[in-house]
């Protein structure tokens, strides 16, 4: 038990280390080469367009001329063929942003680069060649989505309940879905499923049910029961500071953390530069532990919501020689995340799997094909090793089987009836009511 939680914990100290490298930017403002967009060409008397709106909540991705779809052409969004428009969220995790542009260090800017292994395997990263789009690209090329990021950054450490955070995600889905007269869609990555499950627990401004404003919840990597190698992660070093005198550093190291937790909580600023390192003990760092107070406080994803879980495990093998198989030594989920608690509260789940024996004919053979490709980088499809996994907790969003099943279900999804119908309230009519009526005739 002891190994399997070294091993686990190191793995996840690992994993952090691509996350803590983001910075968040100073705006939102996009690439040079993006097309900025409206959902509307023309205003009404009652207010603006969706877009405009709801532009202090949720803010419209644009469409990059650096996306596009499979056979190389550009994006160009379009309606369902009813001639519906359906907002779809994109949630961001714990310490990172949404903002997309062409500098694609957004994870759901990312281009999706690599390919989990249908036999079994490592997996492998696909030729520069090959990339078309990002996963905001792909969910743009379904009819009837408008994409629009929620970017809490500047609160990221933070815990789901601040005002910033969960409560101001209720605040956008009221916003869009009175707008477009539909029910958005959320499609959420890490902690984001959490702030979409206290998101959807908060009542709008008129004391009705935010959940019965969204149809959909698509998420990818969700800490439903928090995440045990950021439990693990933590024990470790508060039982090793408490080892006498050797564990002096430890000691100064966990204080050193506490304090850059305090200062992100407060400014959200950095003092050893990693983001997930200054937030570790943070509000939010401490939350996704779990058996965390705050996790069993969270309200669950609630019944009229229906919920895709994206899964990743990561499955470290034993011996595979000749026919002979040994049984795995651990499952690790995404590195993060296992796969009970993204799975968690799911109506139905897609799941990827990596494997990595330690003596196998697969893993000699794989070893030998990256040896001989060693040098080529981005020019040529190659293995994955554990570290570039395409079931590690962030490159999910950037991986082929992931990422097509996502956009197959928003399909899916916006192919069914998700008009929003407010309940009735005498003869009145909201602002964003006549507002989309506008929108809708001036299309």
């Amino acid at each position: 038990m002891r190994r399997r939680t070294t091993i686990a914990a190191l793995a996840a100290v690992l994993s952090f280390s691509p996350l803590a490298a983001q910075a968040a930017p100073a705006s939102a403002d996009g690439g040079t080469s993006s097309t900025p967009r409206s959902v509307a060409t023309s205003t009404s008397s009652a207010g603006v367009d969706p877009a405009s709106a709801c532009g202090d909540l949720v803010q419209l991705a644009p469409v990059l001329s650096s996306d596009h779809t499979p056979d190389g052409k550009q994006i160009t969004p379009k309606p369902t063929a009813d001639g519906r428009r359906v907002p779809v969220i994109i949630v961001h995790g714990w310490v990172s942003y949404d903002t997309h542009s062409d500098a694609r260090d957004h994870l759901f800017s990312k281009y999706v680069d690599r390919t989990a292994d249908p036999a079994g395997g490592t997996g492998y990263l696909l030729a520069q060649s090959q990339y078309r789009s990002s996963l905001i690209g792909m969910l743009q090329q379904v009819p009837g989505a408008e994409v629009y990021t929620f970017d809490f950054s500047q609160v990221g450490s933070r815990w789901v309940t601040d005002p910033q955070i969960g409560p101001k995600l209720s605040q956008a889905i009221e916003c869009l879905s009175d707008s477009y007269q539909q029910k958005p869609v959320l499609v959420t990555h890490s902690m984001g499923g959490l702030v979409a499950r206290q998101a959807l627990s908060n009542n709008d401004s008129k004391g009705r049910p935010i959940s019965g404003r969204v149809s959909n919840v698509l998420a990818v990597g969700a800490p439903n029961n928090g995440s045990d190698s950021a439990q693990m992660i933590a024990s470790a070093l508060t039982i090793g500071s408490e080892i006498p005198l050797a564990g002096l550093p430890i000691r100064m190291l966990w204080d050193c953390i506490g304090q850059c937790s305090e200062q992100m909580d407060a400014t959200n600023t950095t003092c050893t530069g990693i983001r997930a390192v200054d937030a570790f003990r943070s509000s939010g760092g401490e939350a996704l532990r779990t058996g965390s107070a705050q996790l069993a406080q969270l309200p669950w994803w609630p019944d009229n919501v229906k919920v895709t879980a994206y899964v990743g495990d990561i499955q470290m093998g034993g011996i595979s020689l000749f026919g002979l198989n040994s049984p795995r030594l651990l499952d690790l989920g995404d590195l993060l995340v296992s796969v009970d608690s993204a799975k968690a509260g799911s109506q139905r789940s897609r799941q990827v799997n990596c494997e990595y024996g330690i003596i196998s004919t697969k893993s000699a053979e794989t070893g030998l094909v990256r040896l001989m490709l060693a040098g080529q980088g981005n020019s040529v499809e190659q293995p994955a090793d554990l570290l570039s996994s395409p079931c590690f907790h962030e490159a999910m969003l950037h991986e082929t089987t992931i990422t097509g099943d996502l956009q197959r279900d928003l399909t899916e999804v916006l192919g069914a009836d998700t008009a929003w119908h407010a309940p009735a309230a005498g003869s009145e009519q909201s602002a964003a009511a006549t507002t989309v009526a506008a929108v809708r005739e001036s299309r």
